[in-house]
C-alpha cells in the first residue's frame, strides 16, 4: 500500500505515481470516483463499486465472497482521518510529517511508504 500527499488529485498527477508504484495489469478496486476512470486506458485491470447506489461490495462470482470492495483502504482513510482531526487546518508540509507518523506507528500493516516529500 502507497500512501503520498498530493497537491491535487487530478489523473495528471495520479497517473505517474499508479506507474511508477503498480505493475500493468494489475487489477485495481475503486469507488466511483471518476479520477479512477482511466485506469484500464493505462494498462490496468479496473473494477468498481458505486455507493452512490449503495453498492459497497460486489460477489461477482458467486462464491459467497465480495470480491470487489474498496474497504481495506476506506478503514486506512478512517484512521488518518482520525489521526489528522486534532491537527486541522495545518500547512501541506505539516500534513505531510502527520502521515509519515501515523505510516510509522501503523507500519505493520502497510507494505510501502513513498516518503517523498510534496513540493509545497
Amino acid at each position: 500500500m502507497i500512501l503520498r500527499v498530493l497537491e491535487n488529485v487530478q489523473q495528471a498527477t495520479i497517473q505517474p505515481i499508479v506507474e511508477k508504484f503498480v505493475q500493468k495489469g494489475t487489477l485495481i478496486n475503486t469507488d466511483e470516483y471518476n479520477i479512477d476512470s482511466r485506469l484500464s486506458e493505462w494498462g490496468y485491470e479496473h473494477k468498481s463499486v458505486c455507493h452512490g447506489m449503495g453498492e459497497y461490495a460486489r460477489d461477482e462470482d458467486g462464491d459467497g465472497l465480495h470480491e470487489v470492495h474498496v474497504n481495506t483502504m476506506e478503514g486506512v482513510w478512517s484512521l488518518l482521518r482520525s489521526w489528522l482531526r486534532p491537527h486541522r487546518g495545518p500547512c501541506i508540509r505539516d500534513w505531510f510529517r502527520s502521515v509519515c507518523r501515523f505510516m510509522s506507528v501503523f507500519s505493520s500493516s502497510f507494505t510501502t511508504f513513498d516518503g517523498e516529500e510534496t513540493p509545497s
